[in-house]
């Protein structure tokens, strides 16, 4: 077994925690079932570490384990599809010398089927020994054993996907809680500064959808981190349907993770940027275009959407409503930059940076 093979092989072994569990009775059914079914005296189920063999349950003995070198399991692990049978130790060159052979235990007959996880580890067997030697093994005994591995690796299995499901459901708890707080003040705010009620039901629809597309992205990611230019193309993915190809441009020097805090900044800016440019931009406008990208400047990240269209009349004015307030101060707050949102006949520019600590994966 190579070095690479016996590491990942460990690796295997470690994630079961069963070698931090102690003796469990839900082995030791299997290993009394083993020893009754196959009327041996001494039964186990073991697991095999670095150095030491582990036994996890054991039936005929109070052992609880001995040296990796020698172990029996430590042979039968080598050939993971294969139930290893050793009809008299004494004659077999591995085990004539073997303390466990020689000495009071004085083994005779053992027969390991491997415990073998999905990945295709064997992480130790489940064997069964006695003192009189067994020069035949019988069919159904054979199947008996390999019956019983399987039903120890589907209760090793069971156990991790319990574990699993509950730390994946503590982890969604504590993301959707704290998004369903973000959700529920940007709610409170948005209500307190639009008063028509169709016009607020239409600014939480988008809303939600941009914070759909984010929710899909950094779950798809695992919750980890997901990069500016992917999620930026989520969120704009709406507004691109029915415009000209290149009517929205996102650009960059190099792509940057964002951490799911990160994430929902980037999303809540984004959107509102789109959406004001399809009520009074480029969006809302034939010949509108619109460049987003972004850069490192000294250190911080700078974002910046370039809105340009041709307007009859005197240049737009910035507005007062809530959609300003998180372009000029909820924003630069929550990513410790600063910002700026300038207005003239011929279009839009906004720039915002950010401190990477505060919006990007560590």
């Amino acid at each position: 077994m190579s070095d690479s093979t016996e590491t990942k092989r460990l690796n295997a072994l470690y994630a079961t925690g069963l070698l931090d569990s102690g003796a469990e009775e839900r082995f030791d059914r299997f290993a009394r079932l083993a020893a009754n079914m196959l009327g041996t005296k001494l039964a186990f189920v073991s697991l095999i570490d670095s150095d030491i063999q582990y036994f996890k349950a054991r039936e005929g003995t109070d052992i609880s384990q001995t040296a990796r070198d020698i172990a029996f399991c430590d042979h039968a692990i080598r050939t993971p599809d294969t139930l290893m049978i050793v009809a008299d130790a004494r004659e077999d060159a591995r085990f004539a010398d073997n303390p466990l052979v020689t000495g009071e235990m004085g083994v005779r007959f053992y027969a390991g089927q491997p415990l073998v996880t999905k990945s295709g580890y064997a992480i130790g067997s489940i064997c069964v020994l006695d003192d009189k030697p067994r020069p035949d093994m019988a069919q159904r005994e054979r199947a008996a054993l390999a019956d019983l591995a399987a039903s120890v690796m589907a209760e090793i299995e069971h156990s991790e996907a319990i574990e699993d499901l509950s730390v994946m459901n503590a982890e969604l708890k504590h993301r959707m809680g704290n998004m369903y707080a973000h959700i529920g003040s940007l709610i409170s705010l948005i209500a307190r500064g639009e008063p028509d009620k169709d016009r607020l039901v239409q600014r939480l629809q988008e809303k939600i959808a941009s914070f759909g597309s984010m929710q899909q992205l950094l779950s798809s990611k695992d919750w980890k981190s997901v990069g500016v230019r992917e999620l930026v193309e989520a969120v704009l993915q709406a507004y691109r349907s029915g415009r000209p190809a290149g009517q929205i441009v996102v650009h960059s020097d190099g792509d940057v993770q964002l951490s799911p805090r990160g994430a929902f900044i980037l999303t809540l800016m984004v959107g509102e940027l789109a959406t004001n440019a399809v009520k009074h931009g480029a969006l809302g406008l034939q010949d509108g275009t619109i460049e987003f990208g972004w850069s490192t400047v000294e250190g911080q990240l700078v974002f910046q959407w370039h809105e340009r269209f041709a307007r009859d009349g005197a240049a737009m004015a910035a507005g007062t409503g809530f959609g300003t307030e998180i372009l000029r101060k909820i924003v630069p707050m929550d990513m410790r930059g600063t910002a700026s949102l300038d207005f003239t006949d011929t279009g839009m520019l906004y720039r915002v940076s950010a401190r990477p600590e505060r919006i990007c994966q560590s």
